[in-house]
């Protein structure tokens, strides 16, 4: 017989690394929506290029720098500048 407990194992032991991607695409898509987000609130014009390049990136710290980079910048291209 399959117990609830069977399945709470056998989830951790052949999913935890699916969920955990899963978790971090799950925070990046909402880092991307608040780079968007302000962006849009300060009135800056975003090319397709670097909405294409935003909605890529899946780097958490990338994308939470950009976020913070998005509140100061004059223009969309000063976003990617190093």
């Amino acid at each position: 017989m399959t117990t609830i407990q069977d399945f709470d194992y056998l989830g951790e032991k052949y999913f935890s690394h699916w969920l955990a991607k899963c978790e971090v695409r799950g925070e990046a898509k909402g880092e991307i929506k608040s780079i968007f987000s302000v962006l849009d609130a300060r009135g800056l014009e975003i090319s397709d290029d670097a909405r294409e390049r935003i909605c890529r990136c899946d780097d958490p710290d990338q994308l939470d720098a950009w976020v913070r980079r998005a509140a100061v910048i004059t223009s969309v291209d000063e976003l990617f500048a190093e």
